[in-house]
């Protein structure tokens, strides 16, 4: 969906302008279609567009040359009407739009805070443009100085609930550019507020030089036919398709937190196709997403389980002998590469800043192993972990350095483990996730028990173990549990007459 086409008056003739959502929903419905060399970057699966028409015209040169601007109050209403009456049925809405006031490190914006409510009241999921920088010189990368905090995200990026996108290059300017695949010049980045991850994800939006002498856009559609155009607001519409897919190839559609959960899960550093470096993060966010089918599917070298469940404080989830596969393991060490995900949608309240978030989900996957008292001989079991939080700093001990080092609090966290080649020595592994709240709002009559999704990969980087089968196995005879069902793609074929 679209926030550009009829509920406001000001959205009408004379003060439409349809140029920017005319480009942005060609390239939800044709972007791998006209940009061939990022075809394998864009999602190709059929997608379709709602248009909802907000923003009036804002150009004096466009049509009859009426303009007009829209206030926060007029956004939220009209969105507010639009979710009311389509919301079951559109579950991921385009937000290819921005405003001029940078997002503060310790509090987050009342807009952002107003699309959460909306977000949770009716679940959904809002894409959001991370802001374009269009003072000269832009932004270079890697970013020193002033333009840290001269080039962060602006409202309502910092929406938690939201999925925030970036825009990188795809290609090379050398001396007087971004190189491929790094952010452009224009795309503004993180951290978000309580430094949260912020952009989640980016995408590929057209780039330019640094002194914008050249320019090389990405392509749509456009009154003439085709053209290119360039901004965070063209990187946005091929994360919100992808989005899309996922609701759409999962039946029934997944919550709101499991299919950003999904994307999260498969998305990749462009650069390198591993995983974004820590330091990273707040440039390319968790990194581009994986096309479908990819982020649904496993290898027969690899096995993902997901888990939706809630949590109530006091209480924690703890999954004792874990299933590891068989031929990852030789002799009394494990081997292989586990890569986890936890998202949830936490409760939240604007009265405390930072602490906006009130509930937090800490996870930890590793092994049991045995230690011997070298005086006594006597032997306990001991818990290691062995699936540390990605983008952390190991020696953070005080709340603030959590907050800030292993996003403590944040909506969304990844978590990564290579236990190859020297392995670990363990006895069995053993899974444990508990609930954490602030201000004392379990005490609340309104507080609920917190629902996440968890998902886990099990591979072996070596590509030979045969990882799916055997977790296959395990789970049908120890547990229950069931596929998730993915929708089936018809098959055309002729006709025998």
């Amino acid at each position: 969906m679209d926030l550009s086409g009829p509920p406001t008056k000001k959205s009408r003739t004379p003060y439409r302008n349809t140029t920017h959502g005319t480009f942005v929903g060609g390239l939800i419905c044709w972007g791998a279609q006209l940009n061939g060399q990022l075809a394998t970057m864009i999602d190709p699966h059929p997608c379709g567009v709602f248009d909802l028409h907000v923003i009036p015209n804002t150009d004096p040169d466009h049509g009859e040359g009426n303009i007009d601007f829209l206030t926060e109050e007029e956004l939220l209403q009209s969105l507010s009407t639009a979710l009311a009456e389509h919301a079951n049925r559109i579950k991921v809405w385009n937000l290819s739009l921005g405003s001029d006031e940078v997002c503060a490190l310790d509090q987050f914006s009342p807009l952002a805070e107003e699309l959460d409510k909306l977000q949770e009241r009716f679940q959904v999921t809002l894409v959001i443009s991370a802001g374009n920088y269009e003072k000269l010189p832009m932004l270079d990368y890697p970013r020193l100085g002033q333009q840290l905090s001269d080039g962060r995200i602006t409202s309502p990026a910092d929406s938690v609930l939201g999925v925030t996108v970036g825009a990188i290059s795809h290609l090379d300017y050398g001396a007087t550019g971004p190189g491929k695949n790094c952010p452009t010049p224009f795309s503004r980045h993180g951290a978000g507020p309580n430094h949260i991850i912020k952009p989640d994800f980016v995408h590929y939006g057209g780039t330019c030089a640094t002194d914008f002498s050249h320019q090389a856009g990405i392509r749509s559609v456009t009154a003439a036919g085709t053209g290119e155009d360039l901004g965070t607001s063209f990187a946005t519409p091929l994360v919100a398709r992808a989005l899309a897919q996922v609701h759409h190839h999962i039946t029934p559609s997944p919550s709101p937190v499991l299919a950003r959960a999904l994307l999260t899960h498969h998305a990749r550093d462009p650069r390198s196709e591993g995983r974004v470096p820590d330091k990273e993060e707040n440039f390319f966010g968790f990194g581009i997403p994986t096309s479908v089918p990819y982020c649904l599917e496993c290898t027969p070298y690899g096995s993902t389980l997901v888990f939706e469940d809630q949590l109530r404080p006091g209480f924690f989830l703890e999954w004792t002998d874990f299933p590891y596969p068989a031929s990852l393991k030789r002799g009394d060490r494990y081997y292989g590469q586990i890569a986890m995900t936890v998202a949830f949608a936490p409760a939240r309240s604007g009265r405390f800043g930072t602490e906006y978030c009130e509930t937090h989900i800490e996870a930890h996957f590793g092994v049991y192993y045995e230690r011997v008292n070298r005086k006594t001989g006597e032997i306990t079991e001991k818990f290691k972990g062995c699936v540390p939080p990605e983008h952390r700093n190991m020696g953070a001990v005080y709340e603030e350095q959590q907050v800030k080092e292993l996003r403590k609090w944040a909506p969304v966290r990844t978590y990564y483990g290579d236990l190859n080649p020297s392995g670990v020595k363990g006895t069995s592994w053993r899974l444990m996730l508990r609930l954490l709240t602030r201000h004392g709002i379990e005490a609340t009559e309104s507080f609920r028990p917190q629902p996440f999704a968890l998902i886990i990969t099990i591979s072996d980087p070596e590509k030979r173990a045969p990882v799916y089968d055997e977790m296959a196995q395990i789970v049908r005879t120890r547990f229950q549990a069931e596929n998730m069902t993915v929708r089936a793609a018809a098959r055309i074929r002729p006709r025998a007459r």
